[in-house]
């Protein structure tokens, strides 16, 4: 098995559909499997070989998909670097991946500053210019555990791990996500998030597994976006919940032309009701799906039929995959009762790159335990609650911060907001809303009681809201880095709005 397989399938399927669209330029599949050949041919003369690592620090374009598929011809593994590391981190990773080569841009280069010395390093012009040779190769006959990528989760708690994905854990998840959304060769989805986070990558490979068009953009911009959907005629757009939020809230939104979009989907966050009932009452069905790097972006995803009767949940598992929901000590959660979300099937990592202590700790019996928590419901379809690590326990309870977040997003005048544990005298840890506004309308903390209210047991009610103009930080996958915030307000500031709770009877 070679990933590399299925673009020269569908270069001798379709050579003159467009594989991937970029700003004004369109790359055929044709086009697309002989540049890769002539590219894989120039960097086996560099010395670019089986097993070699070959990092790619980038923004999205054309060659970092070339460089992806000229890398798998040669068995070469893909090394994709986040473009916001700084340069220790950069090094780091290379170091640890050991790679024999890197791929980059002027504008990127000093990001590489730390990396060892005398590394070879390719620049996007000099890769444009070895695609654009002659050379053909055969793509290497791979056996299916062979890695074809080693893609870095976020370091939060330490060293970031390298997850080995595989020619079949790809080629696994691809199928499963290409089968649940019925994507098809006449689809053309969107991808205006990077290539570098996995969920970026995810969706340029079932892209390509399905025959699709690509329409790669260099960034998300939501004016642009609606004149892809009226003038590209975007089918698919699979993103973090931000982006759709951003999406309903402009004012294209009631009125554009969203005829030819058939497929939404959200995940990496928790996705609020109102996103999804507002998408929908736009005629799209919207879903909601659950994954994680570790399971090659797929694990489960809403059925399209049931959009609507499932409202919330992420659905059930892809293709010969498997969840379940576990108590601390291993055994099956009933219906309904919160635990650990495990994942079984061929779209798991073969392990840590180098780390087999955290190896064993992930992946266990055959199950990748995610750390993250959810229930299932009497179908067996899964719920996403929160991570484990943001939970917080105010007065002995479980609070889930992701359950006061689907509640208040939406609400006028907030354009982002997340909730964070703080420290509280009685209860030890009490819920605490950080908001950024539109600055035309005023968020109150009665506002904010008045969501939560009749929805949410006593002691989920949050107790202080925090009004900030800054942006809230955020990963590349668009994630709410809530660490930061939780350092960062580890003393309630004197700007702090201490809600009055007092008709709550918090903990009674």
């Amino acid at each position: 098995m070679n990933l590399a397989d299925i673009f020269r399938h569908w270069a001798r399927w379709q050579p003159e559909a467009a594989a991937v669209r970029f700003g004004e330029g369109t790359l055929d599949w044709r086009q697309l499997d002989r540049r890769t050949d002539a590219l894989a041919v120039a960097l086996a003369e560099k010395g670019l070989g089986e097993g070699d690592r070959f990092g790619v620090l980038l923004g999205n374009c054309p060659e970092y998909i070339e460089a992806a598929v000229a890398c798998w011809k040669l068995g070469a593994i893909l090394v994709p670097l986040n473009v916001r590391y700084a340069p220790p981190e950069a090094a780091f990773v290379v170091a640890d991946a050991g790679c024999a080569m890197l791929l980059t841009d002027e504008g990127l280069r000093p990001t590489l500053a730390e990396v060892k010395a005398g590394l070879p390093i390719l620049d996007v012009g000099e890769v444009d210019a070895m695609a654009s040779g002659t050379g053909s190769v055969v793509p290497l006959a791979l056996e299916s555990d062979h890695p074809a990528t080693i893609c870095y989760t976020s370091g939060t708690t330490g060293d970031p791990k390298g997850a080995v994905l595989t020619h079949g854990s790809w080629n696994a998840a691809s199928q499963g996500w290409a089968q649940a959304i019925a994507l098809t060769a006449e689809d053309r989805v969107l991808l205006p998030f990077p290539l570098a986070f996995t969920g970026g990558f995810a969706v340029f490979l079932f892209t390509a597994w399905a025959g699709a068009r690509l329409v790669l953009e260099p960034a998300f911009d939501a004016d642009r976006t609606f004149d892809l959907f009226e003038g590209e005629r975007v089918t698919a757009l699979l993103a973090v919940p931000q982006i759709h939020q951003t999406l309903i809230q402009h004012p294209r939104f009631r009125d554009a032309d969203l005829s030819s979009w058939r497929i939404a989907c959200s995940g990496g966050a928790a996705v609020p009701e109102s996103l999804i009932r507002a998408i929908q009452d736009r005629g799209v069905p919207m879903l909601q799906g659950y994954s994680l790097t570790e399971a090659s972006a797929a694990a489960t995803i809403l059925p399209g039929h049931d959009a609507l009767a499932k409202v919330g949940s992420a659905g059930l598992p892809v293709v010969h995959g498997g969840s379940g929901v576990l108590r601390e000590d291993g055994t099956a959660c009933d219906p309904g009762e919160v635990g650990e979300i495990v994942i079984s099937g061929p779209q798991l990592m073969a392990g840590y790159w180098n780390n087999p202590d955290a190896t064993a700790k992930a992946l266990r019996d055959g199950w990748l335990f995610t750390g993250d928590l959810g229930v299932l419901d009497e179908d067996g379809y899964l719920k996403v609650v929160d991570r484990a690590k943001d939970m917080l326990i105010s007065g002995g309870l479980n609070v889930y911060p992701a359950e006061i977040e689907r509640l208040l997003t939406g609400l006028d005048g907030v354009t982002e907001l997340a909730v964070i544990g703080v420290s509280h005298e009685r209860w030890g840890e009490t819920p605490m809303v950080v908001a950024v506004t539109d600055g035309k309308t005023r968020l109150t903390g009665d506002s904010v009681l008045a969501a939560c209210r009749g929805r949410l047991a006593d002691y989920k009610m949050p107790r202080y809201l925090l009004l900030r103009q800054d942006p809230l930080p955020r990963s590349m996958s668009g994630k709410v880095l809530k660490w930061q915030l939780r350092d960062a307000y580890a003393s309630l500031p004197e700007s702090v709005i201490r809600l009055d709770s007092s008709k709550e009877h918090l903990h009674a």
